[in-house]
């Protein structure tokens, strides 16, 4: 990937070349997507959402077409990333979804992480889906880069450990999102309309969503 300094728009040019950058990107399918998006993946990754059926070769022209909104949102992601505290705090580090402070070592930060989701975040998920009426097969656990839940065709339902970063209320809607993938596989309208009899503030949420990521520290990576 191409390297700059946060703050600064990144080069339009490579130095060696003299021609355009390269911008260096992942690609994942989605089948819920009805058109091509890019987004970022901390600490600055870009990741092109294709709907089943895209052609691959058509990305990189894509790229090319919207290199300018790239390159200066890359500037705005990098800028929030390098302005975080990315080393790890000497006493407690407090968890917005928890509570509380909890002391998280260097040497197994990612394991602990993954410990406390298991702890809290998945009976908060069986507690909201005995709410809802909505059963899930399972509630598991990952350390997804770019997705904060998914749903299986079976119902299983994946939580990201880096909620636990997150305040409350958009954990709350996190796994709301999903358990209404358990009736509505999709994003249609029918889907939206029965995350907002259940979260009548899910746009709202949504949004909040998109920028928590860049809240979250370095090294919970």
């Amino acid at each position: 990937m191409v390297k700059w300094t946060p703050g600064d728009l990144c080069p339009q040019c490579d130095p060696m070349t003299g021609k355009p950058a390269r911008i260096e990107y992942s690609v994942r399918i989605s089948p819920r997507a009805k058109r091509v998006t890019l987004k970022f993946s901390p600490p600055g990754e870009l990741v092109v959402v294709i709907p089943r059926g895209f052609k691959k070769e058509r990305i990189a022209a894509l790229i090319e077409e919207r290199r300018t909104w790239i390159e200066k949102a890359f500037s705005k992601v990098l800028t929030s990333w390098a302005t975080k505290e990315d080393v790890m705090p000497a006493a407690g580090f407090f968890l917005p979804s928890i509570g509380r402070s909890f002391v998280l070592e260097e040497s197994n930060v990612l394991p602990r992480i993954r410990a406390l989701a298991e702890e809290y975040i998945v009976p908060m998920g069986w507690n909201i889906a005995d709410e809802t009426g909505r059963r899930p097969g399972k509630f598991s656990i990952r350390n997804q880069k770019s997705l904060w839940g998914s749903c299986s065709s079976k119902n299983m339902i994946n939580l990201n450990q880096k909620l636990l970063f997150l305040e409350p209320y958009l954990v709350r809607y996190v796994i709301l999102h999903e358990l209404c993938h358990i009736e509505h596989r999709d994003h249609s309208t029918r889907f939206w309309t029965s995350l907002r009899d259940l979260d009548p503030f899910c746009l709202t949420h949504r949004r909040e969503l998109r920028s928590a990521q860049w809240t979250i520290p370095a090294w919970a990576y």
